[in-house]
């Protein structure tokens, strides 16, 4: 939440070691979301943690990318035990409404870096309305939730195919996500009030 909402906030003199550690902080926090199996999940983590570290220490494009598929797969993995965590709950409480907004904001950070992977293969891939490329990670975090919300105000534009598909990847699986956890959070809310 902090990461998303507040990054915005940091001054740019530091901006680039708070992002840092404020996302590598993201992994380890990520691990007392989801229950059961923290250990092997916690060495997940740190793996993850690590390979974002040496790849910010040591600038070699190979450890960015091997960093970008790390943090891919552990956003993905973290996105999908989520929504299964959710899905076996038998009653909605603040837990679980927790729980799925959790699960929204790191499906974005999963996209984020899809976007952030994509504008370090072509930096011409989306485009500002100004002309201007995607500058920090804070206009790849704005792009990616407007999009995931279908909003789309217009000012960053995918110029090549795949940024365009990532797009359209992006704005249909936040709805879908949306739609999905809604309806199981009303249908399970709904049973419970039946009962009683």
């Amino acid at each position: 939440f902090i990461f998303i909402f507040c990054l915005s906030l940091i001054p740019e003199s530091v901006y680039p070691v708070v992002q840092r550690f404020m996302f590598s902080l993201i992994f380890l926090a990520s691990v007392f979301a989801l229950e059961g199996r923290r250990k092997r999940l916690m060495v997940f983590a740190l793996i993850v943690f690590i390979t974002e570290w040496v790849s910010f220490l040591v600038n070699m494009p190979v450890l960015h990318y091997i960093s970008g598929v790390a943090n891919i797969l552990f956003f993905q993995f973290i996105v999908v035990k989520l929504i299964i965590q959710i899905s076996k709950r038998k009653e909605v409480d603040a837990g679980v409404i927790i729980e799925s907004i959790n699960g929204y904001l790191m499906m974005g950070m999963l996209f984020t870096t899809l976007v952030l992977i994509l504008l370090e293969y072509n930096p011409m891939a989306f485009n500002f309305a100004n002309g201007s490329m995607p500058s920090t990670t804070r206009d790849v975090i704005y792009f990616t939730f407007i999009t995931m919300t279908s909003t789309g105000f217009g000012d960053v534009l995918p110029q090549i195919p795949v940024a365009k598909s990532l797009s359209i990847l992006m704005s249909t699986a936040g709805q879908i996500y949306i739609a999905v956890i809604i309806s199981m959070l009303v249908g399970k809310y709904a049973s419970r009030a039946n009962e009683k």
